[in-house]
């Protein structure tokens, strides 16, 4: 059984994730009543715009593209909680996370962005994994530098896997006693404050 702090993160993804879609069906049901007002007014005889059509038919196709996106990354978050998870690139978490984070992040007005493509593993499950990246991205949007974007890397580097924040203040620290610190630890990770952000190294 997860922990009550896995449990709320849990939770916190999902009532982010349900929000977009609500926004995503929003859209498509306002595009939705402007074709049903478009087919009153040609029921009348007012010829239809075929600009006017396009431009809500591309509205529609790009709702759509962003909720199957959406449901796709929260879908592979899912399963991170199987019993027996595919074991989760670096590289790969950290754009999940970054996707995952996207509503928060939005709200603060931060921009997020991910490295992708890096293979090294890390040891551990793969929701731990997601999950303190996730937090790691929470503590640098808490505490921004001015340009207010924030970038994680992965990297394979020679003293082993290493997952990189960047974008914190410069002035951006963590206690000691952190909790932050207790789950890098627990899984495995060593987390360091650098300037202008945190490294993650197993």
């Amino acid at each position: 059984m997860p922990g009550s702090d896995a449990l709320a993160f849990f939770g916190g993804v999902c009532a982010a994730v349900s929000h977009e879609l609500k926004n995503v069906l929003a859209v498509i049901n306002e595009q939705a009543g402007l074709l049903g007002d478009l087919s009153c007014m040609a029921a009348r005889g007012m010829p239809l715009d075929p600009d006017r059509l396009a431009a809500v038919a591309a509205c529609l196709q790009k709702q759509v593209c962003r909720g199957d996106a959406i449901l796709t990354d929260v879908n592979r978050f899912a399963h991170t909680a199987d019993p027996d998870p595919r074991p989760l690139p670096l590289g790969e978490a950290a754009c999940l996370a970054v996707s995952l984070c996207q509503r928060r992040a939005a709200m603060r007005q931060v921009a997020l962005t991910a490295t992708p493509g890096c293979a090294a593993l890390a040891p551990g499950s793969a929701f731990a994994l997601v999950r303190l990246v996730a937090l790691c991205l929470e503590r640098a949007m808490d505490a921004p530098d001015a340009a207010k974007t924030v970038a994680v890397a992965a990297a394979d580097a020679p003293a082993g896997p290493t997952l990189t924040v960047s974008g914190m203040a410069a002035d951006a620290a963590l206690a000691d006693d952190d909790p932050l610190r207790e789950l890098a630890a627990a899984q495995g990770a060593r987390l360091d404050v650098v300037p202008g952000g945190l490294t993650l190294t197993w």
